[in-house]
């Protein structure tokens, strides 16, 4: 059994993958007698990362950190420095590559930024875009701009506001929605999109032809 781990900029997800099947669990449950690799994508240092590399290595488990190459697995890397592409964004193309094959993808993931990236017949990353994220867009106005504030009531729509917290809300969600047109206009507008992340489920709700997959990071490393 294999333990995935991926730390991102918020928040560290543990998973078992055995059998064809990703099952989250909490770090507390694990069972290191069952596991046999840990796979790890991190973007940043963790310490309760640290803990549980400490962790496989007393129980003699190998540990695998997922580097970004030129290529993988017929995957070209869009990146010419492509050590300089984030881990996460390199393994939710490699995740997009496997679930659909020869297909092309729009990818995103939501989090504390919102990253684009595009990957052309399931095979050529042609590179994206990093923003804030809706959150780190909100609280960057609301810092900033002394009259403008949020209300936590306030729930996302796609409209315009008659407020000022739907105001800035609703913006900040347009403004992530508004990258899936633009590169819809620059790729093809009935182009797959994909999304993931903690805001992903919330941008799949508003746009065509998407999908919302929660563990797409950890599909990545499984593809990988």
């Amino acid at each position: 059994m294999k333990l995935l781990v991926d730390v991102g900029n918020t928040v560290l997800k543990l998973a078992l993958y055995q059998a064809g099947k990703i099952t989250f669990i909490e770090q507390q449950a694990l069972d290191w007698q069952s596991i046999t690799q840990v796979l790890i994508a991190s973007v940043r240092a963790n310490a309760k990362l640290d803990q549980l590399i400490t962790n496989a290595k007393a129980n003699n488990v190998e540990t695998i950190f997922a580097q970004v190459t030129a290529e993988h697995k017929g995957v070209s890397c869009a990146y010419p420095e492509f050590q300089n592409l984030g881990i996460d964004r390199w393994l939710v193309v490699l995740a997009a590559a496997h679930l659909y094959p020869k297909t092309s993808s729009i990818v995103i993931d939501a989090g504390t930024a919102t990253t684009v990236d595009v990957l052309i017949d399931g095979s050529v990353h042609k590179g994206g875009w990093i923003i804030p994220g809706i959150d780190l867009m909100m609280e960057s106005i609301t810092t900033r701009a002394e009259k403008v504030f949020a209300n936590e009531d306030v729930i996302f729509d796609n409209k315009v506001g008659i407020n000022t917290p739907e105001a800035l809300s609703f913006g900040c969600l347009a403004a992530n929605l508004g990258l899936v047109q633009q590169v819809r206009a620059l790729f093809g507008k009935n182009i797959r999109v994909l999304c993931t992340g903690g805001y992903g489920k919330l941008l799949s709700e508003h746009i065509e032809n998407s999908e919302f997959i929660e563990d797409l990071v950890l599909r990545g490393l499984v593809a990988y």
